[in-house]
């Protein structure tokens, strides 16, 4: 499976989340699922923002967790969940979301291959800056340092 496709999987017809929140689980778990490294089940920033971030209020998190895993089962990759997620995520959401993104990803300590795709596909899609993600990155560098 690569970044883009799922070859494994038969070709998936196009969908879109339209609930803002499930949206924004959805980047969250394509950025908890591109990790090639560890279980799910272990990334404490992911299972913290799902619990306690504004825009999930209202919803039950281990319920939003299993609708976002089923959206990226029918997705088929981290890339094709983003896109499905796009138009439900208003402009104000994706900084604020980008820099959730880059918690879950660094949490292990370590970025792999393919969390980095993420990092960069999703510093496009959501159109930060260069020097923005940037230093987001170092940021978030130094808060994994404690």
């Amino acid at each position: 499976m690569d970044f883009f496709h799922n070859t494994s999987a038969p070709a998936k017809s196009s969908f879109h989340i339209a609930d803002e929140a499930e949206a924004c689980a959805a980047v969250l778990m394509a950025c908890l699922r591109a990790n090639e490294l560890d279980s799910d089940e272990d990334n404490a920033a992911f299972y913290s923002a799902i619990k306690s971030r504004n825009i999930f209020k209202g919803h039950d998190p281990a319920a939003l967790v299993t609708t976002v895993a089923g959206y990226f089962e029918q997705a088929g990759s981290p890339a094709a969940l983003i896109d499905a997620s796009m138009k439900a995520i208003r402009e104000q959401t994706r900084l604020p979301l980008f820099y959730h993104c880059l918690d879950v990803i660094m949490s292990d300590g370590v970025v792999t291959p393919r969390e980095n795709q993420v990092y960069q596909y999703l510093k496009g899609r959501f159109k930060v800056d260069d020097e923005l993600a940037w230093k987001a990155l170092e940021v978030m560098v130094m808060k994994n340092k404690l």
